[in-house]
């Protein structure tokens, strides 16, 4: 196991989201900032930020856990899709944390998070076996 591989994608990921989701509030801040020519509504970005935080984080958590796994388990000799989960549990934990709320939703989303990093890593072990076979994912022919 590679664990210090495990827990620094895992908590990659939520930060990885976390700027994701502070850039977009920073673009929608400028674009008041220019429409108003001034300083922007402070409400209105607030609001922006916790609409965007609400609603998109756990998506975008999930998005980023897929391809952030995939990435960390590539170089990992064998049980990949363990290691991928295993990362899928700390992303998930991670997310627990910050919330700080148990309820149905809170269930769901810890499920999907390590289902999309157990995703990571078959995708990771398929790309490897691919790629040891000769035929890789990228053929030229």
């Amino acid at each position: 196991m590679k664990w210090a591989r495990i827990v620094l994608v895992g908590i990659a990921i939520p930060a990885a989201a976390l700027s994701l989701i502070t850039l977009a509030v920073t673009g929608y801040a400028f674009k008041l900032a220019f429409e108003a020519r001034g300083a922007p509504d402070q409400i209105r970005i607030g609001q922006f930020a916790e609409y965007l935080g609400r609603s998109y984080w756990s998506v975008l958590v999930i998005l980023t856990t897929v391809p952030a796994t995939r990435w960390a388990a590539r170089r990992i000799p064998a049980s990949r899709a363990l290691h991928g989960a295993l990362i899928g549990v700390v992303v998930a934990g991670v997310g627990f944390l910050l919330g700080f709320t148990m309820s149905m939703r809170t269930v769901v989303e810890f499920v999907l998070t390590v289902a999309a990093g157990w995703l990571g890593g078959v995708l990771a072990a398929r790309a490897c076996r691919d790629q040891a076979s000769g035929r890789g994912t990228h053929d030229s022919a």
